[in-house]
Formats: C-alpha cells, sequence, structure tokens
C-alpha cells in the first residue's frame, strides 16, 4: 500500500513527512523513506494536516544524526574524516578572513598621500603589496626630495581631517663613498609622523643625508571589530562542513562501484591539500597573535597569494596545491558513483 493510499492522512502531511525527510542522506532515504512515511501516516490523527512538533523534531534529529554518521568497522574513514574536517576549518577559515576584509576601509591613491605629505616630486614610484600573510598596503616614495618640512607635512595632514600623531625619529643609519672608495657613515636626518582617518592608517616618513633625501608614505586598513569574529565563525562551519562533506564522501565510496579508485584519489587529494591547509592555519594564529596591534591586519586567505610564504618552491604553490587537491576531490567524488540503488524494504 502506498502511502497516498490512506484515507486518514492529508496530501499536505505526507508532503511535510517528505520535506522533513530531506534531512537524512539519500542513501536512508531510497532505502527507508517510503516505509517511514507510511509508519508515520499510520499514525497520524484523522485529518491531522502538519507533523506534530515532536515528530519534526525527531525526524531532523535523526536525519542530523545519519547525516553525521561514518561507515561503520572503517578505521580509515575516521582518518580521512579527521583531514577532511581540518581541511574544511581552515578553508572556513580563509573565508571568513576575505569577508572581514570587505568590511575594510578602502586604500586612498598612494600620490595623493604624497602629495599632501609634500613629496610629491616628478620622480616618484608607487608599490602594492599583497603578502601572503597581511592585508594588502599601498606605498609611494619620492626620490631626491632636497628639503623637507616634517611639521608642515603633518599640518597639512591634520589640516585635511587626519589624526595624526607626533613627530618622532624612526632612526637609521646611511652610507656613502668617499674619494678612495671607501664606505662611510654619512649624516642622517629622519622623521617620522602616523595619522588616522576613515578607517585608513598612514605612515608618512623621510630620510636625509645634506641636500638629498627620500618622502615615503604607507597606508594601510584598520581592521574592523568583526575581523576576528569572522576568522572565527569561519572556522567553525567549514569545521562543520567538512565533517558532513566527509560523511558524505565516504558513505559514497564505500558503496562506490570503484572503490580503490575513488579512495586513491581521495588520499592524492587530502596530500594535495595538506600544504595549504597548514599555510591557512598559520595564518589563524598570526591573526590572532598580532590582533589588536597598530600594524597592517593579519589575514587567513592571504596565503594564497604569490609569495615566498615556504622558504622552498615556486611562490604559487600554495594556490597550485589548493586547485589541484580541490580538483582531485571533485574527480574522487565524481568517480565514487554508487552501484545500483538499495531497494526499499519490504513488510514480509
Amino acid at each position: 500500500m502506498t502511502t497516498t493510499e490512506w484515507p486518514q492522512a492529508d496530501a499536505r502531511l505526507e508532503r511535510a513527512y517528505h520535506r522533513l525527510l530531506r534531512t537524512y542522506p539519500r542513501r536512508f532515504r531510497a532505502r527507508h523513506g517510503a516505509e517511514l512515511v507510511t509508519t508515520l501516516l499510520e499514525m497520524a490523527a484523522p485529518g491531522q494536516r502538519r507533523p506534530t512538533r515532536a515528530d519534526a523534531l525527531h525526524l531532523l534529529a535523526g536525519g542530523l544524526r545519519h547525516r553525521f554518521r561514518l561507515p561503520a568497522r572503517r578505521p580509515l574513514a575516521l582518518v580521512a574524516a579527521v583531514l577532511i574536517t581540518l581541511i574544511g576549518g581552515a578553508f572556513g577559515a580563509a573565508a571568513g578572513s576575505w569577508t572581514a576584509t570587505q568590511t575594510f576601509a578602502d586604500l586612498p591613491q598612494p600620490r595623493a598621500l604624497l602629495d599632501l605629505a609634500g613629496g610629491g616630486t616628478d620622480d616618484w614610484w608607487t608599490i602594492h603589496d599583497r603578502s601572503p600573510w597581511t592585508a594588502a598596503m599601498t606605498m609611494a616614495d619620492s626620490a631626491d626630495v632636497p628639503h623637507w618640512d616634517a611639521e608642515a607635512a603633518r599640518r597639512r595632514y591634520a589640516a585635511a581631517g587626519w589624526d595624526v600623531g607626533p613627530l618622532t625619529d624612526p632612526g637609521g643609519s646611511a652610507f656613502t663613498t668617499d674619494a678612495g672608495g671607501a664606505t662611510v657613515p654619512a649624516p642622517l636626518t629622519s622623521y617620522r609622523f602616523d595619522a588616522t582617518r576613515d578607517g585608513v592608517h598612514t605612515e608618512v616618513s623621510g630620510h636625509f643625508t645634506g641636500e638629498h633625501g627620500m618622502v615615503g608614505v604607507t597606508a594601510w586598513a584598520v581592521p574592523t571589530p568583526a575581523h576576528l569574529p569572522l576568522i572565527a565563525a569561519g572556522a567553525a562551519l567549514g569545521l562543520l562542513a567538512g565533517w558532513l562533506l566527509a560523511a558524505a564522501l565516504t558513505y559514497r565510496i564505500a558503496h562506490s562501484a570503484r572503490p580503490r579508485t575513488a579512495t586513491a584519489l581521495t588520499a592524492a587529494a587530502l596530500a594535495a591539500l595538506t600544504l595549504p591547509t597548514v599555510a591557512l592555519y598559520g595564518n589563524v594564529m598570526r591573526a590572532f597573535r598580532y590582533a589588536g596591534g597598530d600594524g597592517v591586519a593579519f589575514t587567513v586567505h592571504s596565503a594564497f597569494n604569490p609569495g615566498p610564504y615556504y622558504p622552498f618552491g615556486p611562490g604559487w604553490q600554495i594556490l597550485a596545491y589548493t586547485i589541484g587537491g580541490l580538483l582531485l576531490g571533485t574527480l574522487a567524488a565524481t568517480v565514487a558513483r554508487p552501484g545500483p540503488a538499495p531497494q526499499p524494504a519490504t513488510a514480509p
């Protein structure tokens, strides 16, 4: 007898039970779904149109329990699930970090900051730095500045609405070559002050030896209060999603027509994603360790920026391993197509 043949069951009640059953994995619905709905409809009160709260909570809890469950007596499935969960947490933290940077202020044009500092000459250059550890910074330097009034530059920044700090001497040393070709110390005069406005922190500095010098500005966005909470939330959601993905994949492989091939591809994907995962967790620790400082914010997703994150290999290796690992994981899930669907249980 089908579920719609019970006279006391309302069609809306049956549809509601089927919707609740979507919390269960597909393999469970294919094997037990019809039987379970039939039983629930048998127990329904005449004229009942919606599941009771107890039935709904029971189905939701049962569905989540089955989705988190791993195949029994498969130790390798547990190992893979732990690794996939950790990978999910790392990539979740990266996603949270990227989301947090979208709340940061936009960086101003470096030439405008340099002009405000009074270092706008024809000989200047800019750098937009995207390191593997921190959020972006923008820098501008002006070479061959004969004279620079640091206090006047500080007043211009204050007049433009910046919250400026005091003038300080950042120190340093300079050297020149005498007539005999020897390297000798040269007198160095240095000034520096910090300025903050609209979520942007700017460091203005000048260094002079005699009649020659250089003025530079470096600007970065001040991290918002959402920075660390979004990283933590992303990591938590990533861990949860990683375990759910691992449970689904291990069951898929267990019922696959080609389990060995799918297992080998999964192992290759985990190996490829190991290096990026270590880098992402390293950036998570830096983000929390150096939080609250005056410098540029440490971010998690910046590990994907090409650069010398590791002292070995090319600068693009983290991004390349990530792409390769994700492709291998997708291929593993595709190869692990289940065999013939199990037949629904029938009453004797």
